[in-house]
């Protein structure tokens, strides 16, 4: 079964950010919306993340722990940001 048409659900949560270790930093937790999508002509799912806290060029990290700086060492990951197979993959 082909899926040629743009798929998206959409979904709030509630985040309390993380750290470089993967423990939640913030005390309060923040509102975010997770868009969820598939585009036509791909077999790639991936997500959309509104966050105060999201960062990077994909929104693939979490700036909670360090709000004043962008990136550190190899930055903090979003749990709710991938694309998928691509997070799956190992580099060969």
């Amino acid at each position: 079964m082909a899926i040629d048409e743009y798929v998206a659900q959409t979904y709030p949560i509630e985040c309390k950010g993380r750290n470089n270790v993967g423990d939640e930093v913030l005390d309060t937790p923040v509102g975010v919306k997770i868009e969820i999508h598939k585009s036509p002509g791909s077999s790639m799912i991936s997500s959309n993340v509104e966050c105060l806290y999201n960062a990077g060029g994909h929104g693939q990290r979490c700036k909670a722990s360090h709000p004043e700086v962008d990136k550190v060492k190899e930055g903090v990951g979003c749990p709710y940001s991938f694309d998928i197979p691509y997070a799956f993959e190992t580099n060969k």
